[in-house]
């Protein structure tokens, strides 16, 4: 057995054998990062074949909500949202849209979702850690489906200091989001308002958010009085 003075974590001293297995695994390159190899499929996730067929009938450009399986099996409460940017044999590629988790991580200090990244994320089908994944509702059906004349009957029935609970879809960051909040105010045709939003997602926010609507003409999906 060597000795601690026989041994150099960065480096073999005159006197020390060599230890191949020692030095692969403490030796830190500060090279390119490499993909962590899992050894066995989280419970309840898509298979790798499953996902690469998705993603491919996807294909690239498409937005796509992504659930993930953590370490101790518990799953995320908000779906990833996604751009898919590049797909290739092993993985795919792209970069977040979550309005949502954007908008409680900005006003939340106290809450980290840790699997948030940033910019472009890489996925690898065979890491065995994404539950579901599934094409965004498009932005045109959205439209098409929405009743701006039952939200401006919900907002004529509504009155300033109500609860209510929202929907609506950011065209800027191509993303719907869920809201709780207050009703601040409203205009005498009931197509414009304000409300102050308290949660997202069922989420309590620290830092309370201020914003007006029009119904007309922006993408409101859905209002209801809590």
């Amino acid at each position: 057995m060597p000795s601690k003075e026989d041994l150099n974590l960065f480096g073999k001293t005159e006197n020390a054998p060599e230890f191949p297995h020692f030095r692969k695994f403490f030796f830190w390159p500060f090279g390119k990062k490499k993909k962590m190899t899992v050894t066995a499929q989280r419970p309840g996730a898509v298979s790798p074949e499953e996902l690469k067929r998705r993603v491919r009938d996807f294909g690239e450009g498409a937005i796509v909500e992504i659930l993930r399986i953590g370490y101790d099996g518990t799953i995320d409460d908000i779906p990833m949202m996604i751009k898919i940017t590049s797909i290739t044999e092993d993985s795919f590629s792209g970069r977040i849209v979550n309005v949502e988790r954007q908008m409680i991580e900005e006003r939340t200090e106290k809450l980290v979702f840790a699997k948030k990244g940033g910019g472009i994320i890489e996925f690898f089908y065979d890491e065995g850690d994404i539950k579901d994944i599934a094409r965004s509702v498009d932005e045109t059906v959205l439209a098409e489906s929405r009743d701006v004349s039952s939200q401006k009957e919900i907002l004529a029935a509504l009155e300033i200091g109500d609860r209510i609970m929202m929907a609506y879809h950011d065209e800027k960051q191509h993303g719907s989001v869920n809201v709780e909040g207050t009703l601040l105010a409203k205009s005498e045709e009931n197509i414009r308002f304000k409300i102050m939003i308290e949660k997202v997602n069922r989420i309590e926010l620290e830092k309370k958010v201020e914003k007006e609507f029009d119904v007309e003409k922006d993408l409101v999906i859905d209002i209801d009085m809590i």
